[in-house]
Formats: structure tokens, C-alpha cells, sequence
């Protein structure tokens, strides 16, 4: 028999050899090989400097080699189009397993499991596959666990199914994750912070510390997935929850075959349902009932809300009540203004994580503060954040009767509170809602639908016709309604100074606070001293005005298409007297507001996409006077 040629990689090419060298090796085993065994190839095999079989090509254990130490292997396919075994080091092979598995993978058990011995090995207990059961089909895993509390080591035949790789971080394949920065590879930004993706699974170069996802978008147009350090990742959970955070319920929440856990019930997120992840909740409940009822119970995400410290709310405004130290530096001062995050993730049933407008140092993390140092800041009109209201008129894009959330107070107007108005769907057609939008307006433009302390079921609440009625009927002089639309008669004076000329177009506020019965405050789109203040003026001052009406080739000044005078209906009349679509208006809100648009997530987020409440009104894209309706 010629002598066995050895490669250049420590390969032998067995070519010549007899049925008899590999006769009767079905029971010996070389390093967890055995005869029939399913493998790949690890990497390249070369002979003599060429390769002869590609890494991940796949074969059957022959038996062991003459060669002390090596295996000789049958692969399917070679490149030199060969039929001849190679002899291979234990190294350049892994065990094809069931359910996609390798020797070595790390792994954790789903569901208890029993030893030989008795032995029980919990779920969620760590393990490593050893390779394929000895089994005659080879379908099932051997796993070696060592179970918690003992310095024993148990080998567990299991299914492919009764266990799940262990990932870093505790992800699992297909969880929903998000990009906590912007990743770079080589210096470029290829993955934007808060850009969705889904796990894959550990790394293979770095299997105990990295995480390989797969991203819904990459900067550099490339499809290919990212290692992430577990730093580098959070889980997506509904509601821009966490894990660990503690949450209430806020109303029955059902079971079948259970009782449902009471509104109020405290508890704590686990992670994401199982099923519909993107939109249920795993919660451990503090205190199940009946006591045998399953303490982890998978809700909706509106079905609970984030409790936070000191009571406040995810998108409250909120203001420093005193200069905020870090390590003796003050990088907050007392006053600024700010939105409620979360929960702080360090501990969470004390702190209050606060993303606020400006910092001293100049960075834009966010605070996690005490309750002590921050305050609520109230609305005018006797409004709360989070209060339900009601548009009692047309607001700019916003129809009369559109139901909205109070926000805050603006900081630009004190006489004004922000709200965000939500779409109003057109009947029988979901599909045609609008997007929110956030306006700045007077109070006496709201109705309260219901105030945050009161408790009140949406499904108890009929819908009546007078909810948006304006029934004050506040008298205003010369016969005006708010709303109406004005202009000067004259050129308009204070303290011998033009504030307003001639003919500059205004909006009726209401009745002079001073002279109910003799004055008109008005809103006018331009005053001479550059300020926004309203107007008290004697009804002698200002006439109403009829709306104009599109001229015939008259453009939008955001999407520069023509204003056709028979969609009037789609047509926008700012306060300024600038003409635009009622689309772009919208549009344009929700950009310079920062609200979802089409489910994208706004540029100005906190934490867990926190939308940061606009601190000023948006501006006329035409004039930049502020828009208010």
C-alpha cells in the first residue's frame, strides 16, 4: 500500500485504501466521534495548499484513522471532485445535531427536566451540548447541565425542543431589540439609535458576550448583521416598557380559567409575551389570586401603566425646583424645564428619570432625580397634565369636537396649554385616521372631558352630542364670536407707540378681561414691536372680515402644489392669513413637535420613545409667527 500523503494543514487524503483499514471501528469513538456520526467541516481543508473541502461542508464519520488521534471522514462534496476520505483532526469537525445545534453551544433548559439518577434540573438551568444522543435515529441532544446549588455535573438526553440557546444579555432568537446608540463599524455610523432589529443569536466569535442581530435598516445600505456587546441593545417591549419595571393594572384584566387580576394589582414586567410580543406583556403580579393561579400572565400594554415615583406620569412637564448636582456640579439649574422619562433604571421605586431641555455641561443625558428636586408645572384654566378635553371649535387642522390630552403649560404663551389632539377616524374607514398633532391653545377653546384623579370607564361614557357644545354663550362686544376673523380699521397705538397698522389681519380671543362689555381681546398676526402679546381694542378699532378664498394659481408654501379653490374643505388658514394644505399643516406640526409620524420614531425621544412635550408653539413656515389657533 503506498504511504498516506499528508496536506498542508495536517490533513491526510486517504486514496488507497482497502474496505479492511476501516472494518469493524463501529464502537470505537475518537474525541466524541463515532462511526456514522453526521459532521461539517469547521474551516477550510486544504491538502498540499488547496482546498479540498469549503468550511460547513458537510460528511459521515467513517471511523478513526490509521493516523493515532485522527478521523476519517466521508464528505459529500469535494473541490477537487475527489471521492476519497480525508483524515481529519477533531478540531476542523463539528457534529451536525438536531434543532441546529453544535457541540459546545451554550444552552439553557425551557421546561424541567429528570436525570438518570433522579436528579431534577429546574428550568432556565445553564448547560452545554455534548454532542448527538446515541440514539438509532439521532434526533435527540446530549446536554450537560450542572444544577443549581450543586458542584455535580448531570448528562440529559433531551429533545431539540427542551432546550434554547443561551444568548448574553438573557435574549432569546427573535426578540425584538433596539439600537441604544448609534453603531459604528470602522468609524461609520451603520446602525442609527432607536432602529429596531431581532436577535439571530449569540455571536460565533464571541458567543458569551456578543449578540448577532439582524437590523430593519443599516446607513451604509448592507444587509448584513451586527455583533452587538449586550450594552449595545435593549429588549422592545409594548409601551415602551422595560424589563424590571414596575406597572398596575388599570383594569380587570381577564383570564380563561382564571380569576382576573383586579384593577390596581401590582406588578413587575418579565419580558415579552409570548404571543404577539410586539404588543403583550409578561407580568409577575405580586399577589396572585385564586393563590394557585399562575403569578406571571401575559397583558396587553394597555392594560397596565408605569408607576413612577412621587406620582408623576411618562410626558409630564416638569421644572427643577433647585440646582441639580452631579459630583458637586451643578449641571441643571433650578427653573428648567423638563419631560418625565420613566422609572430609573437604578432604582426605580425612588427616582424619577427626567430628560430636560438644557444642560450646564452641555451633554444630553438624562437625570435620574429624586421627587424632591422636580415640580409639576401647573396649566392656566385650572387644567392638569393628562387631563381628557375636547375641541370646542376648529382649531387650525384640528375639527371641532377632535378629543385631545393636555400635555403642559407652553412656555412661549402662559396664557395657553399644549394638547395633543388625536386623528378622528372617518366612519367605516379606519384606514383614512389622521396623525396627532400638538397646538398650543387658549382654555377657553377646551372642554374638560374628564380630569386625571376621576376614575371614569370609556365604556360607561355615551357619546352626546352636546360634549362639544360651547354652553358658556360668553358675551362678547359688537356682536363677535371667537374665532372670528378681524382687521384694523386704523393704526393702533400703546403708550403713543404703532403696535398695529392699518388693516393687519387678527383672530377674536374673546372678552377683555378689564372691560367685558367695551373691549375685545384680539390675536393679532403682527405687531410693529415684535411682540405676541394680544390686544384689548374697542370694537370701533377692528371689523370682521370675510375668509379669502384661494386666488387661482396661489401655491402652498410647504409642498409648493396649487391651492384648488373647489377642495376648500382641504385648505388651512393660519391665524397669519397664509393659505396652506391641510395635510402639510400637519405634516408640518408633527415634525417640528416631534410626534409619531406613520410609526417612525420621533427625532426628540427619552427613554422607552418618551415623546419630549414641545416646549413652544410651531411656526407659520411662511412668516415664523407662532401658530396659534
Amino acid at each position: 500500500m503506498p504511504p498516506a500523503r499528508r496536506g498542508s494543514a495536517g490533513l491526510v487524503d486517504a486514496t488507497a485504501r482497502n474496505d479492511s483499514d476501516t472494518a469493524d471501528v463501529t464502537t470505537s469513538e475518537v474525541c466524541g466521534f463515532v462511526c456514522g456520526d453526521t459532521v461539517v467541516a469547521a474551516r477550510d481543508l486544504r491538502v498540499r495548499g488547496n482546498v479540498v473541502v469549503r468550511q460547513g461542508g458537510s460528511g459521515y464519520v467513517v471511523g478513526p484513522a490509521s493516523s493515532s488521534g485522527r478521523i476519517c471522514v466521508q464528505f459529500e462534496q469535494r473541490e477537487d471532485q475527489s471521492d476519497n476520505r480525508l483524515n481529519c483532526l477533531p478540531d476542523e469537525l463539528r457534529h451536525t445535531l438536531p434543532g441546529g445545534y453544535l457541540a459546545g453551544t451554550r444552552v439553557r433548559s425551557v421546561r424541567p427536566l429528570e436525570a438518570p439518577n433522579g436528579t431534577q434540573i429546574m428550568h432556565g438551568t445553564a448547560g452545554v451540548v455534548v454532542g448527538p444522543a446515541r440514539d438509532p435515529l439521532f434526533q435527540r441532544l446530549l446536554v450537560r447541565f450542572v444544577p443549581v446549588g450543586q458542584d455535580t455535573v448531570e448528562e440529559i438526553v433531551c429533545e431539540p425542543d427542551d432546550v434554547e440557546t443561551s444568548i448574553p444579555g438573557n435574549f432569546r432568537r427573535g426578540n425584538a431589540v433596539i439600537a441604544t446608540r448609534d453603531l459604528r463599524v470602522g468609524g461609520q455610523v451603520v446602525v442609527r439609535e432607536g432602529v429596531l432589529g431581532t436577535v439571530v443569536g449569540p455571536s460565533s466569535s464571541d458567543a458569551q458576550h456578543r449578540v448577532t442581530v439582524s437590523f430593519s435598516h443599516r446607513e451604509d445600505g448592507s444587509r448584513n448583521r451586527l455583533n452587538c456587546v449586550i450594552n449595545e441593545i435593549r429588549l422592545y417591549l409594548a409601551g415602551g416598557l422595560e424589563v424590571g419595571a414596575r406597572v398596575q393594572a388599570v383594569r380587570p384584566v381577564s383570564y380563561d380559567g382564571w380569576a382576573p387580576v383586579p384593577t390596581g394589582s401590582i406588578g413587575t414586567v418579565v419580558g415579552p409575551a409570548n404571543e404577539e410580543p410586539l404588543a403583550r406583556l409578561l407580568v409577575r403580579w405580586d399577589h396572585a389570586s385564586p393563590s394557585d393561579a399562575p403569578v406571571e400572565r401575559a397583558v396587553h400594554s394597555d392594560d397596565v401603566s408605569l408607576i413612577i415615583a412621587g406620582g408623576f406620569r411618562r410626558g409630564e412637564n416638569v421644572a427643577a425646583a433647585k440646582d441639580l448636582r452631579v459630583k458637586g456640579v451643578v449641571v441643571v439649574k433650578q427653573g428648567i424645564i423638563g419631560t418625565v422619562v420613566g422609572q430609573s433604571a437604578t432604582d426605580p421605586g425612588g427616582r424619577v428619570t427626567v430628560a430636560f431641555a438644557r444642560r450646564e455641561d452641555g451633554r444630553c443625558n438624562n437625570l435620574n432625580v429624586v421627587p424632591a428636586e422636580i415640580q409639576r408645572m401647573p396649566c392656566t384654566g385650572g387644567l392638569v397634565p393628562g387631563d381628557r378635553v375636547a375641541a370646542l371649535r376648529q382649531l387650525l387642522v384640528v375639527p371641532k369636537g377632535t378629543q385631545g390630552t393636555v400635555v403642559g403649560p407652553s412656555c412661549s404663551q402662559p396664557a395657553r396649554v399644549a394638547v395633543r389632539f388625536t386623528p378622528v377616524e372617518n366612519s367605516g374607514d379606519r384606514d383614512s385616521g389622521g396623525e396627532e398633532v400638538v397646538l398650543h391653545v387658549e382654555p377657553e377653546d377646551l372642554k374638560v372631558l374628564n380630569a386625571v384623579a376621576e376614575d371614569v370607564d370609556d365604556a360607561l361614557q355615551p357619546d352626546r352630542e352636546d360634549d362639544t357644545e360651547d354652553v358658556t354663550g360668553q358675551y362678547v362686544a359688537g356682536g363677535y364670536h371667537r374665532g372670528d376673523a378681524v382687521e384694523a380699521t386704523r393704526d393702533l397705538c400703546v403708550g403713543g407707540n404703532v403696535v398695529v397698522r392699518a388693516n393687519v389681519k387678527g383672530t377674536v380671543i374673546g372678552p377683555s378681561g378689564q372691560d367685558p362689555s367695551g373691549r375685545i381681546t384680539v390675536a393679532f398676526a403682527w405687531r410693529e414691536d415684535g411682540k405676541t402679546n394680544n390686544l384689548n381694542v374697542i370694537t370701533s378699532e377692528i371689523r370682521k372680515v370675510e375668509t379669502r378664498c384661494a386666488a387661482r394659481g396661489e401655491l402652498c408654501a410647504i409642498c409648493l402644489a396649487e391651492l384648488v379653490t373647489e377642495a376648500d374643505e382641504d385648505i388651512c388658514r393660519m391665524p397669519c392669513g397664509h393659505m396652506l394644505h391641510s395635510s402639510c399643516v400637519t405634516a408640518y406640526l408633527n415634525h417640528q413637535n416631534g410626534v409619531h409620524i406613520n410609526g417612525m420614531t420621533p427625532p426628540a425621544t427619552g427613554i422607552g420613545g418618551v415623546p419630549v412635550a414641545p416646549l413652544k408653539p410651531a411656526q407659520c413656515p411662511v412668516c415664523r409667527k407662532e401658530m396659534l389657533p
